[in-house]
């Protein structure tokens, strides 16, 4: 046991030391906007390492007791709710909005690479799958994992550099490939968040703002297709969301609920 105690231990003193780096940064944060930023950017960051290395004493924990340490999930689950407030500071959680409404939020990220910006949501996302499968197949936090997934998702599009997209995204250009990767991974979690908020629908809640959540997800991804000329791939979305729309409004009026984009 002394190996699990040693670890521990240096965990503890690890997660210590990453909250006092956080405090460090929230006492100085720099009042101009791409400063700013960066800066907020850094605490994501920083909170994806607690998040991490609770994730890692829970691992030994169920190693040498066999049953998980729901302290440290809970402790990690919150420190990856933190990243993603940092994160949404800085490019919001908007889902279906015209590109140009994130222009100035854009415009604080100059300076940040391609790669910075694909890196950074990558290690999101490994740390949001590592949660997951950390708390079991079946928790209590289940479908609030759905909104961890959607706020990721958003965070994913919102950071890319919309502005340039189109010109980073010919071969010739130096940011291509950390371009490709991250708008592939972009549209993968589009579609997964769409997909998990009507399942959390129809297994869960029945609360149509699930439903519509959905729906949102699905035209923002089709917003995405038809920015980067990808006709085919919108039109056969379209049918999708035109379907799924259908089955919204019938839903709501059996039970009496407003149709849809009515309160």
């Amino acid at each position: 046991m002394t190996g699990h105690s040693e670890t521990r231990a240096f965990c503890t003193a690890r997660a210590a030391s990453l909250l006092a780096r956080e405090t460090e940064v929230l006492s100085r944060l720099p009042s101009e906007p791409r400063a700013l930023a960066a800066a907020r950017l850094d605490l994501a960051g920083l909170m994806l390492d607690l998040a991490s290395c609770y994730i890692v004493e829970n691992s030994l924990f169920l190693f040498f007791h066999e049953r998980i340490n729901e302290d440290c999930l809970n402790e990690a689950r919150k420190a990856f709710t933190k990243s993603l407030q940092y994160m949404e500071e800085v490019v919001t959680s908007w889902v279906d909005v015209p590109f140009s409404d994130l222009d100035t939020r854009l415009a604080a990220l100059q300076g940040i690479s391609a790669e910075e910006r694909y890196g950074l949501v990558c290690r999101m996302g490994l740390a949001l799958s590592l949660l997951q499968h950390a708390f079991g197949e079946n928790n209590r936090w289940k479908w609030s994992f759905v909104d961890f997934e959607g706020r990721l998702a958003a965070i994913t599009r919102n950071i890319l550099d919309l502005r340039n997209l189109a010109a980073n995204m010919d071969p010739r250009a130096g940011e291509y490939a950390a371009t490709v990767f991250h708008v592939r991974m972009m549209k993968k979690l589009f579609m997964q968040a769409a997909a998990r908020y009507r399942e959390r629908y129809e297994l869960s809640t029945q609360n149509s703002g699930d439903f519509r959540r959905a729906i949102d997800f699905l035209n923002a991804l089709r917003r995405m297709y038809i920015a980067l000329g990808e006709r085919g791939e919108a039109e056969e979305l379209k049918k999708t969301i035109d379907a799924w729309t259908a089955k919204f409004t019938q839903d709501a009026r059996l039970r009496k609920q407003p149709p849809f984009g009515k309160n």
